[in-house]
């Protein structure tokens, strides 16, 4: 029995397509203005892009007066926009699985009907090849 084509065809993602595809993903979220700002649905939320208007702080995440060290650890997305880049690079990755599936198939349907065409022409000719001419 042959191996299963798809084993080679499907390749895992490295940690590091994934951040890639994340932040891809981010970028488009932030263009269709689906992430407004700063602290929107929750507290500590920001974007790398644009850090919590903080009075006196030199770096995003930091104030100049003592903070506690949640302050520091603020998330840089909510649940919601996690949840829409997970599903949107699900949706990607899905459709690149399909595409191959689809040309896997193709090829096996079209391998398989050259193997019936070359049968049926074999069959023919051995039927016809055998009997005299009348």
């Amino acid at each position: 029995m042959e191996p299963s084509p798809f084993g080679e065809v499907s390749s895992k993602l490295s940690a590091e397509q994934i951040l890639n595809n994340i932040k891809q993903e981010y970028k488009r979220i932030q263009k269709r203005k689906h992430i407004d700002g700063v602290y929107q649905q929750t507290e500590g939320c920001y974007s790398p892009e644009s850090p919590p208007p903080l009075s006196g702080s030199s770096m995003p995440g930091t104030s100049a007066g003592g903070s506690s060290p949640s302050k520091k650890e603020q998330p840089l997305f909510t649940l919601r926009q996690v949840g829409m880049i997970c599903e949107r690079l699900l949706k990607e990755r899905e459709e690149k699985v399909r595409e191959e599936y689809e040309e896997t198939m193709t090829s096996k349907l079209a391998e398989q009907y050259d193997t019936f065409v070359k049968f049926t022409h074999d069959q023919l000719m051995r039927r016809f090849g055998e009997q005299p001419a009348s």
